[in-house]
């Protein structure tokens, strides 16, 4: 498995650093968390929630110039002790 700084690496576009509280849905649960990092293609999410790769998440997020809040589907990527990298569908933006 590749730690987090490899996965870092491989990323054609970087992420931008972020603090933005989200509603995070999967398989009809809702719950709060923490977007740590983010770009048009995917997202770090600090969850304590356990997934599997290839799982289909929801995501649910204010940005200051959008509104109403941004929702996006995504699968997830990678796992992390602290978290999940989710890749967004390219369908949502």
């Amino acid at each position: 498995m590749k730690t987090e700084s490899a996965r870092v690496n491989d990323r054609s576009v970087a992420r931008n650093q972020c603090l933005i509280a989200s509603e995070f849905s999967y398989f009809g649960n809702v719950d709060s968390a923490l977007i740590k990092n983010l770009n048009r293609s995917g997202a770090f999410v600090e969850t304590q929630v356990r997934f599997c790769i290839g799982e289909v998440v929801r995501l649910k997020f204010p940005l200051h110039y959008l509104d109403p809040p941004v929702e996006v589907t995504g699968v997830i990527a990678w796992i992390g002790s602290d978290g999940v990298g989710v890749k967004f569908n390219p369908k949502d933006w």
